[in-house]
């Protein structure tokens, strides 16, 4: 074997540990809430305070308002959480969890993309740094850079 295939082997079996913490703590988030660990991270999101806009929303999450706004819609739609005009702009929706929304995160595991979220930022900046190098060109050699970054598994579901 050469250095090559060692480094590949070992950035296999990283990316697929990684992959597989997430699927895993995805299934062990919807089988004790019933909700997909995205949709459990962007109510954790908003526990933490309500939102004045989706868009206020995504940028917390760290993804894009299209992603935020599709798991929204199916928390608003199963009463976790609640949307209603801004006080000070009524254009805009202001978005609270529900009381419902607080039993649901109160019997929940933790969310496996705030662990991620949390191990990145703990990394030294020149790691993250490098990191990010790294990913991006991942992303490039195998031709995903046009693959849209959705919450973790959310567009899997129904």
């Amino acid at each position: 074997m050469t250095d090559e295939d060692d480094h590949a082997a070992a950035a296999m079996v990283s990316l697929r540990r990684i992959i597989r913490y997430l699927r895993l703590g995805d299934r062990e988030t919807e089988i004790a809430s019933g909700l997909s660990s995205a949709q459990l991270f962007v109510l954790t999101t908003l526990a933490e305070s309500p939102a004045i806009s989706v868009a206020e929303v995504a940028k917390r999450a760290l993804t894009d308002q299209s992603s935020v706004s599709t798991v929204v819609a199916r928390l608003v739609k199963r009463g976790l959480v609640a949307r209603k005009p801004a006080a000070k702009d009524k254009r805009r929706a202001e978005l609270r969890i529900t009381p419902a929304g607080n039993r649901i995160l109160a019997a929940a595991p933790p969310v496996p993309q705030a662990r991620l979220i949390e191990a990145i930022r703990s990394l030294p900046a020149g790691r993250r740094a490098e990191l990010v190098r790294a990913l991006d060109a991942l992303v490039d050699a195998v031709g995903a850079e046009g693959v849209k970054p959705r919450l973790f598994f959310e567009d899997e579901k129904a």
